[in-house]
């Protein structure tokens, strides 16, 4: 597992293939085949995300396709595309965009945003 931790900035793409924990702020792309991505309450990501399971507590801003599932927290803050065979929004979590929940490949998931 990995942690980008709360004073750590990142400006590019994040590229993994085991779990991320991002504490800190993102901007870019973040790509994960296998592992799940979670964004702690503090974090701040701006990314277009191609991942397979996907939590976020803190701040997402941009274009998420997942090929399992989202699950947002009663305090997370998302603005953007969502595409996930399964998603979740718990009580008090904030969404503005659009959701597209159905299941794809890979690559029909990255043509939903823009890849």
């Amino acid at each position: 597992m990995t942690t980008i931790g709360a004073s750590l900035i990142i400006n590019g793409e994040v590229t993994s293939h085991e779990d991320i924990t991002i504490h800190g702020k993102l901007a870019g792309r973040i790509s994960m085949a296998e592992g799940a991505l979670l964004i702690a309450p503090s974090a701040n990501v701006e990314a277009e995300a191609l991942v397979s399971r996907l939590t976020i507590h803190g701040a997402f801003a941009g274009d998420i396709a997942a090929t399992e599932r989202v699950e947002l927290t009663p305090t997370a803050t998302m603005r953007g595309t969502l595409a996930s065979p399964a998603v979740v929004l718990q009580d008090g979590a904030t969404f503005n965009g659009s959701i597209a929940v159905e299941r794809r490949t890979n690559e029909s998931l990255r043509a939903t945003i823009g890849r």
